[in-house]
């Protein structure tokens, strides 16, 4: 099972069939696909409910689905996850305003690569001086969740943060070279929570929602899907469309019912 769990983890480099691949490993332990059940999947699901956020554990879901018709064991059945709605919690521009000015040097640094380069928390804290491209003034990076390249244009106030910070280490990310350490995420989760009682901001706002704040921002802006696209490092316009349906129900939809229209014979 083992085997099989690491041949099909690594021929997807997102880390979410990672994830996935070691809960099933974890819970059939020496099994053959052949003696799974749905007492082990089922297992693994309600775990994933209970301790993620509901669009994660309805991800997580869907991905194991993936890896049991890979195991041949498309057969099993997997509790029932309704997909949740798509969130719409975006942080206001005094929101943004006070954590930036009540946050330490290094956790501003990361909530910069958050709400100006839309860079997932994973990616923020991975983000280091190798990364940049300083003729350029980019962001250079693999995302942990897609394993895709994202090129990103960054603004002049987050240029100038990361060309303030020594690069003598290239390969140590850019907070913890001004922190002198890391941090865990759970710690990163557990500074973020302090930091918005601090500032006075919505209790309910979530680091993942600077970088929706961002697409959000750019999508008013421009009124173009592949820029924000472009910036949030998406594989397909459809995630970018999902993430700002809310905004302008009527064009996304549009977008959506193109992207899905059934193709035409091929001639």
């Amino acid at each position: 099972m083992k085997d099989l769990c690491n041949a099909w983890s690594e021929a997807a480099p997102r880390q979410q069939q990672r994830i996935v691949a070691r809960a099933l490993e974890k819970i059939a332990g020496p099994l053959r696909p052949i003696q799974l059940n749905e007492t082990h999947a089922g297992a693994i699901v309600l775990d994933w409910k209970n301790r993620t956020k509901p669009m994660t554990a309805y991800n997580y879901a869907a991905t194991l689905r993936q890896l049991l018709r890979f195991l041949k064991r498309g057969d099993i059945k997997l509790p029932h996850l309704r997909k949740p709605g798509p969130r719409t919690i975006i942080a206001t521009p005094d929101e943004l305003t006070r954590v930036l000015e009540h946050a330490s040097p290094w956790m501003r640094v990361l909530l910069l690569l958050a709400a100006h380069a839309g860079l997932r928390a994973s990616d923020c804290l991975r983000a280091a001086p190798i990364h940049y491209d300083r003729e350029n003034k980019t962001l250079n990076l693999y995302q942990q969740k897609t394993g895709t390249l994202a090129r990103l244009p960054l603004t002049d106030e987050l240029t100038a943060t990361i060309e303030a910070i020594p690069a003598d280490e290239p390969e140590k990310p850019l907070y913890a070279i001004v922190r002198g350490k890391t941090i865990s995420k759970k710690g990163f989760c557990s500074a973020w929570n302090t930091l918005k009682k601090k500032s006075g901001v919505n209790p309910g706002l979530w680091i993942h929602d600077l970088r929706r704040t961002l697409a959000v921002s750019l999508y008013e802006v421009s009124k173009d899907l592949r820029v924000v696209e472009h910036m949030l490092g998406h594989r397909s316009l459809a995630s970018t469309a999902q993430y700002l349906e809310h905004r302008d129900p009527q064009m996304i939809k549009q977008v959506l019912d193109q992207l899905w229209k059934p193709k035409g014979p091929v001639q």
